[in-house]
């Protein structure tokens, strides 16, 4: 039964629902809307109470092109570009229990904490930590770098802020200040390397899990101005920029999509407006972390086809000729293109030039970096425990593609509305391995260690022999991960 429950933050006090043992505080503000292009500035005080009972907003975009995989997760969302939130999933008020600080993903586009896919509510319910859910602006109103107009970077302060806000805050909530991991997945693995990095948040935190973390940088600041530019130029607007201060959302969104397709290549995954090197931003995080976040605890894993959510849909992708799939492996590896692609081939009983493209996509945007990261981790004193997701979706194609382990981490099945990838899934299966994913990952919040007593052990990762969990099916297997380049 659905009772109202009270507590307080900075601000004020706040009321949430208490549903089977699980206190839910939504739409917190952490911070408040200073105008388009400018950091966001502290939330203001309120007077009696704040109705934190249904999810608030998110920050604008469109339908994701993982809608296809995902189903469409944003549909019927409110959206606003004053969407400064948390949400705070607890079993107790009055514990200290560690806390899990989760980033979404979405490619920098899409997403929002407020979404029910990352309802955090059946994690809390284990009464073994806190959850706490996050917004951040998002593309160009988010990320823009435009001298004179936008400093860039406003993503990364927004989650700074929240971060901030949450280690003042979450002992109200039954958290332990001194006890937060932080979480993510895709481009929320990319923002948890990168806090884990900066000067000002690594120490805020002890320790980190990182979900298909893409390998890609912080864009130079001359890229990031090209970059706006070509915005303008398609907006055909001044190129100055200062149209964009007051440019109806809608058209914004709409452009970025029609950049986005601009800027696509043959089976690759485009990424375009995203954080900026600049003092606090450095321009490797990953060569940064290994320094600021030495000896701190890192879980860091992929899905065995992460490309396979993006290329799916995609009949040039779908039907590629052996012609094509070879050249992309020639234009990648060269003279020895040829060899890698036949290897790629015969890695799978149903090789083809699809898989094989999958595995190339798959291995250079998330795999092969993550190990990089790994190997930096651990050579720096960190425990790290690496894992690759292998279960498949039953949807055609696709394998055990980007995104699909995250109802497994959150144990929500029933809030994925309409997901395809989900679609004839043997549900006791699924919730078994869910089961146990969740014990891994708690453990490892609660102790910096995924293990225990009673699961298969999970072999520390290490730079000779990269032992990697693999979670297939309800079996867990440890395994040495060949690092194949292909």
């Amino acid at each position: 039964m659905n009772m109202t429950t009270f507590t307080r933050c900075a601000q004020g006090i706040l009321k949430g629902n208490l549903d089977d043992g699980v206190h839910t505080f939504f739409d917190i503000p952490y911070a408040s809307d200073a105008g388009r292009f400018r950091a966001a500035v502290a939330a203001p005080a309120w007077d009696g109470e704040r109705d934190c009972t249904r999810p608030g907003p998110i920050f604008p975009q469109l339908p994701s092109r993982l809608d296809f995989v995902m189903g469409p997760t944003c549909r019927g969302a409110e959206m606003s570009e004053d969407a400064f939130r948390v949400n705070v999933f607890t079993p107790t008020l009055s514990g200290k229990l560690p806390v899990i600080f989760w980033i979404h993903g979405g490619g920098f586009l899409t997403g929002g904490g407020a979404l029910q896919c990352y309802f955090g509510d059946e994690l809390a319910r284990t009464g073994r930590a806190v959850v706490v859910t996050v917004n951040y602006r998002l593309g160009l109103l988010g990320n823009l770098y435009m001298k004179g107009l936008s400093p860039g970077n406003l993503a990364v302060r927004d989650l700074e802020m929240a971060l901030r806000w949450v280690k003042s805050n979450i002992a109200n909530f039954g958290g332990d200040p001194d006890s937060i991991v932080l979480a993510g997945q895709s481009a929320g693995a990319w923002f948890t390397q990168l806090l884990a990095a900066m000067e000002s948040t690594s120490g805020l935190v002890k320790a980190g899990i990182m979900l298909s973390y893409p390998g890609v940088l912080p864009l130079e600041p001359d890229a990031a101005q090209t970059l706006a530019g070509q915005f303008c130029q398609m907006a055909e607007i001044d190129p100055s920029g200062e149209a964009l201060l007051t440019m109806p959302v809608e058209r914004i969104l709409e452009l970025q999509s029609a950049m986005l397709r601009a800027q696509s290549v043959y089976a690759e995954v485009p990424v375009l407006f995203r954080s900026v090197c600049d003092a606090d931003v450095p321009a490797n995080p990953g060569a940064q972390a290994k320094d600021r976040f030495a000896g701190k605890p890192l879980m860091i894993g992929w899905t065995r086809e992460e490309s396979g959510s993006f290329f799916a849909s995609n009949a040039a992708l779908l039907e590629a000729t052996e012609e094509q799939a070879l050249n992309k492996y020639i234009d990648e590896f060269g003279e020895s293109g040829k060899q890698r692609y036949e290897r790629a081939l015969k890695r799978r009983i149903d090789g083809r030039p699809y898989t094989a493209l999958v595995d190339l996509g798959s291995d250079k945007l998330i795999r092969l970096p993550s190990v990089e990261f790994a190997k930096k981790m651990q050579a720096a004193g960190s425990s790290v425990f690496a894992y690759q997701f292998d279960y498949p979706s039953p949807q055609d194609a696709v394998g055990a593609c980007h995104c699909f382990e995250l109802p497994f981490l959150f144990g929500n099945f029933e809030k994925w509305v309409e997901a395809p990838m989900l679609d004839g899934l043997d549900m006791t299966a699924a919730r078994g391995l869910s089961t146990r994913i969740q014990e891994y990952v708690l453990n490892f919040v609660e102790s910096g260690n995924p293990n225990g007593d009673d699961l298969p052990c999970w072999p520390t990762f290490d730079s000779t022999q990269r032992l990697t969990m693999h979670f297939a099916d309800l079996i867990h297997v440890a395994t040495s991960d060949a690092e194949s380049e292909a």
